[in-house]
């Protein structure tokens, strides 16, 4: 009876191993990989509609984005807009500060006159005095040279930041080409849109009266022809104080 029993199980065991393997070798075969069923007409329409969506959504760059085309580059200084603080407090004469350095290079300071300077206009022969062309309540007096890229950004803002706002309160507008030609002084000036009386210092011998180097100079000169401002640059401080400078003579509380 027992050796029966021995047999049966050793036959089961045999059995569960034979199983075992053949269940070993069919895991162990390759897997076949699944095949995509072909796409149909309508999803190969949705998929070009999404891409073309897509990249009608990417901007677009120029092969050589460096490049500047003749209609976007600029043909000389951008004309600001009137400045931006123009009702700003307080409207008291700013004070002038400077340098040792920069001192050296002025001759003339708050306080002074202006020197007698007489020279011709642009485009004429006949000299004219500048103490002739000076405003009822104020003077501005740019002097400038072509070659100097803040003379020109200057002669472009002036119209917007002194002769629209203050050119009817008795505020007057002169210029002055410093050691330039006919040619370039007029070139420049006309740029520039500017509008106002522009004088031309050809030799240079007029400013030397003035001052040396540093260009452009802005004054502001009182009905008399005296000094009250000035600055021998040409910045956003500039800008700020020359128009806190004239709504303090014009009274613009």
């Amino acid at each position: 009876m027992s050796q029966n029993i021995c047999r049966q199980v050793a036959a089961m065991a045999a059995l569960v191993l034979f199983v075992g393997c053949q269940t070993g070798m069919k895991s162990s075969a390759p897997l076949e990989v699944a095949k995509a069923d072909p796409p149909t007409p309508h999803t190969v329409a949705l998929n070009n509609a999404k891409g073309s969506a897509i990249a009608a959504q990417r901007p677009t760059s120029p092969a050589n984005p460096s490049a500047k085309t003749a209609d976007t580059e600029p043909s000389g200084p951008q004309v600001h807009t009137a400045f931006y603080r123009a009702d700003a407090k307080p409207t008291s004469m700013p004070h002038v500060l400077m340098s040792k350095a920069d001192e050296a290079a002025c001759k003339v300071k708050v306080g002074d006159a202006m020197p007698d300077i007489e020279l011709p206009k642009l485009g004429e022969t006949d000299k004219t005095k500048l103490a002739d062309l000076l405003g009822k309540k104020a003077t501005v007096v740019v002097f400038w040279k072509s070659d100097r890229r803040m003379s020109q950004q200057q002669l472009a803002d002036i119209g917007a930041d002194v002769v629209k706002p203050f050119g009817k309160q008795g505020i007057a507008v002169i210029g002055v080409a410093v050691d330039e030609s006919p040619e370039d002084a007029e070139a420049t000036f006309k740029k520039s849109g500017a509008t106002f009386p522009n004088l031309h210092d050809a030799d240079g011998k007029a400013f030397a009266q003035v001052g040396s180097g540093r260009f452009p100079r802005t004054y502001v000169l009182d009905s008399s022809g005296k000094i009250v401002w000035f600055d021998i640059e040409y910045s956003l401080a500039t800008r700020r104080e020359l128009h806190q400078a004239l709504r303090a003579i014009a009274g613009n509380k």
